[in-house]
């Protein structure tokens, strides 16, 4: 009964001294272990993911040189990719190890095929560790089944891609063409000073032209402008346009009503160069006259 005894007491104080030393020495451990989602319909060239998570005691460290090889193929099942991501704290090191598989494995019926078991080795403690992850099997279906012939046989009916309605775009186009043109031919009629238009002949059209090619300096270019500028009103209104008629002019004509208060000054300073005070400075003289020029012709095109 004492030797029991003396047994039993040296049992539990061996016991107590391993879960110690356990508690002591945590032991290595895979914590986490994630297989592809799919395991059927798997076909040749497709790659298969593999994700574990490792958990390795101070000072044990994942042995990178017993790691697998990548590019080892293995029944057909080649390593592509090997990824491993380390976290370390105080009393562990964490590794997160990815594997990229993919299936180069022929076979002419649906057959299962395995990811293969691997091993991780640790290293720097006072023994060397492992951890194993277990095969994973899957289903492999092939692209074509082993009884047929021939592919024109067997060829599935294709369906022509629907055909895009470009009607629309088409009334579009023709939409924005149409605009532009409308567009550029609004521009040459507002801005252009040529005669291949028939209307662009109008009076103050002729008149500005006619400003433009004088000479800034003659001595009678203001005479020839002045001479000009009362030509097209008088062509304009249909008579002879004085001062005192401007009101009418621009109540038949209201193109030019934006421009009354210019048109009443032209004949008041016209008034004067003719008759009592010529301009003294020519050059400004001839400046204004074909702006204003200018301003009659929008306003006869309906610019202004």
């Amino acid at each position: 009964m004492n030797n029991f005894i003396r047994k039993f007491i040296a049992l539990a104080s061996l016991m107590l001294l391993a879960q110690a030393a356990a508690a002591e020495h945590p032991a290595a451990r895979i914590v986490k272990l994630v297989n592809p989602v799919q395991s059927t319909g798997i076909r040749i060239g497709d790659i298969m993911e593999r994700t574990v998570v490792l958990e390795a005691p101070a000072p044990y460290q994942l042995s990178r040189s017993a790691l697998p090889m990548k590019g080892s193929n293995r029944d057909g099942i080649e390593l592509a990719d090997l990824q491993i991501e380390k976290k370390d704290t105080s009393q562990a090191s964490r590794y997160i190890v990815t594997l990229r598989y993919q299936v180069f494995g022929h076979a002419s019926a649906p057959a299962v095929m395995t990811l293969p078991e691997e091993a991780f080795a640790l290293t720097g403690g006072p023994q060397g560790l492992s951890l194993k992850i277990p095969a994973w099997r899957f289903w492999y279906s092939p692209l074509a089944v082993a009884d047929i012939t021939t592919a024109k046989g067997n060829l599935q009916p294709q369906f022509r891609p629907s055909i895009i309605d470009t009607e629309a775009h088409r009334v579009r186009l023709f939409g924005f063409l149409a605009l532009l043109a409308v567009s550029a031919l609004a521009l040459a009629y507002y801005n252009a000073d040529s005669r291949w238009l028939p209307f662009m002949n109008g009076p103050f059209a002729e008149a500005h032209r006619r400003i433009r090619r004088l000479p800034v300096k003659g001595v009678s270019s203001w005479k020839i402008t002045l001479a000009a500028l009362h030509e097209a009103f008088n062509r304009a209104h249909g008579r002879n346009l004085f001062a005192a008629d401007i009101g009418a002019f621009v109540e038949q004509q209201p193109q030019f009503a934006r421009a009354r208060a210019d048109i009443e000054a032209f004949f008041a300073q016209s008034g004067r160069a003719l008759f009592s005070d010529p301009p003294q400075d020519a050059d400004t003289f001839m400046k204004e006259m074909a702006a204003f020029s200018k301003q009659l012709r929008d306003c006869e095109r309906g610019a202004a």
